[in-house]
C-alpha cells in the first residue's frame, strides 16, 4: 500500500539545536500520520495503540514522557520503501544542495527518538506523536530525486513529497490489511 507525506519548510544540514529541529519536522508530519490512522485500512492500527496491560501487541513507545506511535514497526513486521522528491529554490549543482545531510536530518525526523537525548528539553511531555518509522533500519529502499522549485524564492524552504510503500518482512494476519 502507498501513501504520501508532504513537508514544506527548512531541512537544515547541520542544525545547532539538532534535536529541536528534528522535532519541529516530526511535529509537522504528525498531523498527516495521525489522520492516516483514521482512514481504512490504516485505522486498524488503532488496535495496536493501547496499554500493554491488555497483553496485546502495542506499537506505542514512550521516550522522555512522550508517547510515540510509529506506523511502520517491527511488532507488525512492516517495512518501508521511500521515494523522496525534494524541490528546492537553489540551482542544481550548487554547494547548498547538500542532499546526503538533508536526507539524514529527514530520516531522523521520520523515525521516533531512540533515547531521551533526541527529545528537546522544551518538548511537551504527555502528548502522543505519530511518526512514520519506529527506527530507520525498517527502510529497505530509498530513492531521492531533486528539482528546482520555481515558485519559491526563500532559500531555506523546501517542498518534500515522500511516497511511502509499505512492505511486510513476514506476512501475518496482523499486517495483511497494510500490504495488499
Amino acid at each position: 500500500m502507498k501513501f504520501k507525506l508532504i513537508y514544506k519548510g527548512e531541512v537544515k544540514i547541520h542544525p545547532k539545536r539538532r534535536a529541536h529541529h528534528i522535532h519541529d519536522i516530526r511535529m509537522k508530519l504528525d498531523c498527516q500520520l495521525k489522520r492516516l490512522t483514521e482512514i481504512p485500512p490504516y485505522s486498524k492500527l488503532q488496535n495496536y495503540i493501547h496499554s500493554e496491560k491488555d497483553n496485546k501487541k502495542t506499537i506505542v513507545r514512550t521516550v522522555s514522557g512522550i508517547e510515540f506511535v510509529p506506523i511502520i514497526s517491527p511488532e507488525l513486521n512492516l517495512l518501508a520503501e521511500l521515494e523522496v522528491q525534494i524541490l528546492h529554490p537553489e540551482l542544481l549543482g550548487t554547494p547548498r544542495a547538500d542532499i546526503d545531510n538533508r536526507m539524514k536530518t529527514l530520516l531522523d525526523a521520520l523515525r521516533r527518538p531512540q533515547d531521551i537525548h533526541e527529545v528537546p528539553e522544551d518538548a511537551q511531555r504527555g502528548q502522543r506523536i505519530y511518526t512514520l518509522l519506529d527506527d530507520d533500519h525498517l527502510v529497505t529502499k530509498i530513492t531521492v530525486n531533486t528539482s528546482h522549485w520555481l515558485a519559491n524564492r526563500n532559500p531555506e524552504d523546501l517542498l518534500i513529497i515522500i511516497t511511502v510503500n509499505i512492505r511486510a518482512s513476514r506476512g501475518t494476519l496482523e499486517n495483511l490489511d497494510f500490504i495488499v
